[in-house]
C-alpha cells in the first residue's frame, strides 16, 4: 500500500512506500525532509514557559483577590482547578497545533522539481512548486543568532519563473550540503537527463565515499516495479 509522506512519522531513501499529491508517474524522489524537529522542540519548550508564567499570573491574581476580598474556601480552590485545567488545555492544544504543522509541512526533491507543502494551519496548506530548468542558481545561508547556534540553516533556489522569486528551506541541519547536491544535480540535468534515472540520492548523515558507493549499488540491486499511476 502507498501511504503518503503527510501522514508519516519519518522516511528514508529509496521511498518507495510513500507518494505526495501531484506527483508524476515517472517521478522519481531524491530527498524528502521537514522542518529540524530542534524548532518543533523550541516551539514547544516556548508555550510551555509561557503557559507556566500565564499559571503563575493567574494564581498571583487570586491571592491578590484574596488579600482584599475574602474568598470561601471552597471558590478559591475552584478557581485555582480552574486555572490548572485551563492551563493544561492550552498547552496541549498549542503543542498539538505545532506538531501538526511540523508533521504536514515537507520539502521534496525529485528528478525534475524542488517541491514544498507548508501548512499554515493544521487544515491550510500551500503548495509550492519550481522545475528544475526553472532554477537560475540556488545558495545556504544562515540567519540572526538562533541558527548558527542550532546548527541550521536555509537553502534557497533562485528562480527564472516570474511568479517565484526564491525557492526556501527554512531551518534544515545540511543546508550547505543540500545546496552542493541540488547543484550537481542542475548540472546532470542540463547536461544530461538520461542519468537522472541512476542519479544518487540525497542522504544527509552518510559519509561522502560511502554515499558515492549507495545509489549505483542501490540501482544495480533494485528490481523493476510496477509504475504507480
Amino acid at each position: 500500500m502507498i501511504a503518503n509522506f503527510l501522514n508519516s512519522s519519518s522516511f528514508s531513501f529509496p521511498y518507495t512506500n510513500f507518494t505526495f499529491p501531484g506527483q508524476h508517474t515517472e517521478e522519481k524522489i531524491l530527498f524528502v525532509t521537514r522542518e529540524s524537529p530542534k524548532m518543533l522542540y523550541l516551539r514547544i519548550l516556548g508555550t510551555f514557559f509561557a503557559v507556566l508564567i500565564l499559571f503563575l499570573s493567574g494564581l498571583y491574581a487570586i491571592e491578590l483577590i484574596n488579600s482584599f476580598i475574602s474568598l470561601p474556601v471552597y471558590l478559591s480552590s475552584q478557581l485555582i482547578l480552574f486555572l490548572t485545567l485551563f492551563s493544561i488545555g492550552v498547552f496541549i492544544i498549542a503543542a498539538w497545533w505545532f506538531f501538526t504543522i511540523w508533521k504536514k509541512s515537507i520539502f521534496i526533491i525529485t528528478t525534475r522539481r524542488l517541491t514544498k507543502i507548508i501548512y499554515t494551519s493544521p487544515w491550510n496548506k500551500y503548495h509550492l512548486s519550481l522545475n528544475l530548468d526553472k532554477i537560475v542558481d540556488g545558495g545556504a545561508y544562515k540567519k540572526g543568532l538562533l541558527q548558527p547556534l542550532l546548527g541550521l540553516g536555509y537553502f534557497v533556489a533562485r528562480s527564472s519563473a516570474g511568479n517565484i522569486k526564491n525557492f526556501k528551506i527554512v531551518n534544515i541541519d545540511f543546508a550547505e550540503d543540500l545546496h552542493n547536491y541540488v547543484t550537481k544535480l542542475l548540472f546532470t540535468f542540463n547536461t544530461n537527463k538520461q542519468q537522472l534515472d541512476s542519479f544518487r540520492p540525497f542522504i544527509p548523515y552518510m559519509k561522502g565515499e560511502d554515499r558515492r558507493r549507495f545509489a549505483p549499488e542501490y540501482y544495480k540491486t533494485k528490481k523493476p516495479e510496477t509504475p504507480q499511476v
